[in-house]
């Protein structure tokens, strides 16, 4: 396709994507105002599905025997690459949208509707994959690892979603994470008459925090091991039958976050030895991995983001840790985070919730929006792009 060509089309993207400003903003402000926790966002996902629907995409209201998750396609004029656009629209519990889901569900949607208005002079497909329970505060959470896991990531050549942040960041590197519970039983006495009958459940959970700080200097740089005793005993005069433990892990990698874990499960089994204590180690969560933005497809959005006169950062690393991980290991994958407020912003705050409904916020979706269906296009009509992504994808995955 010869550059003018090129131009002229994306100049279609862009001028769709305006044009559908006011129902994007409508629809984000709806989600806003109706937040709902991971797993239940029906009001959300339905909203979403409505707006692609109408814009002839074909559906699918309910992927990976998850109710509130979906698939939305639009096929171009012969076979090519599948683009696959994220939208996450779970809030938190109590607080709502102070994570601004609201802001970037909508914005994949108005990146999809963006290249649907061209993609039938191309070739290849946009695929907008609706991703429930994102944030990690309920059973199962890590939506994009279940959709994987069941499938509906296969024959997706690409992936793209950003994230609202007081900052625009195009690759930031995130750690990988882990939730794990750990439930010693001892054995009940009375700890005046008879504290020798009794098998301290407490003693274990204090010794297994006491084993992971002694191994802590030989943790590498970005590891994290942060324990917490939420349940150790009722009364001061009774020994402790039952001790609740819950742990956040976090490492760069996942192959070293799988050695770290493997460690703490070491520190686990030697308190229950000396103790005598039973344990069973609970994992209700999906592991979230590292996130390896494709660089070559960063470049892509990083252009993008000087054609729409936007400031950025390039690159930096965060201790945080998002389920995008996971889809960077299955395909080359962009994850950046868009600017909606003051560069202060602390995400599941309240003044983190007003910026994921103000005009700051709104503007920080368009942006969002444009940015990613450019690159999208980028990908579609770009056999070197999409050598040189790929060939990137295959090295970071064969080096891990």
């Amino acid at each position: 396709m010869e550059l003018r060509e090129k131009e002229r089309l994306k100049e279609e993207i862009i001028r769709e994507i305006e044009n559908n400003r006011e129902e994007l903003i409508k629809t984000t402000k709806y989600i806003w105002n109706n937040p709902e926790i991971g797993y239940q966002e029906h009001k959300a996902k339905e909203i979403l599905v409505n707006v692609l629907e109408k814009a002839g995409f074909q559906i699918q209201r309910e992927v990976g025997n998850v109710a509130t998750a979906f698939v939305a396609v639009k096929n171009g004029k012969g076979k090519g690459p599948r683009v696959a656009i994220m939208s996450e629209y779970d809030a938190l519990p109590g607080i709502g949208h102070a994570c601004g889901h609201n802001l970037f569900s909508v914005s994949a949607i108005g990146a999809a509707l963006g290249i649907s208005k061209v993609i039938e002079e191309l070739d290849g497909s946009v695929v907008v994959i609706g991703t429930p329970a994102e944030e990690g505060t309920v059973p199962n959470a890590g939506g994009k690892a279940v959709l994987i896991e069941e499938g509906v990531f296969d024959n997706i050549d690409a992936a793209m979603i950003c994230h609202a942040e007081g900052r625009t960041i195009v690759e930031r590197l995130l750690v990988a994470a882990a939730s794990i519970e750990v439930v010693f039983t001892g054995r009940a006495a009375h700890a005046g008459g008879s504290p020798h009958e009794g098998i301290n459940a407490l003693t274990a959970g204090l010794l297994t925090i006491n084993n992971i700080n002694a191994i802590r200097q030989h943790f590498l740089p970005r590891v994290i091991v942060n324990p917490i005793i939420s349940e150790g005993g009722i009364t001061a005069n009774t020994i402790p039958d039952k001790c609740l433990l819950k742990l956040s892990i976090r490492a760069d990698k996942r192959n070293v976050l799988s050695a770290v874990m493997d460690k703490v499960e070491n520190c686990i089994k030697a308190a229950a030895l000396v103790t005598d204590c039973k344990y069973e180690i609970i994992m209700d969560k999906k592991i979230y991995e590292d996130l390896i933005p494709n660089h070559e497809l960063s470049l892509s959005f990083r252009e993008a983001l000087e054609n729409l006169g936007v400031d950025y950062i390039e690159r930096e690393e965060a201790n945080y840790a998002w389920d995008a991980g996971n889809v960077s290991y299955v395909c080359p994958t962009i994850a950046p985070y868009i600017k909606i407020g003051n560069e202060n912003l602390v995400g599941h705050t309240e003044e983190f919730k007003e910026a994921s409904n103000s005009e700051t916020g709104f503007e920080g979706m368009i942006i969002g929006a444009k940015a990613m269906a450019l690159t999208a296009f980028d990908y579609l009509t770009s056999p070197d792009l999409r050598e040189r992504a790929q060939e990137e994808f295959q090295k970071k995955i064969a080096g891990e």
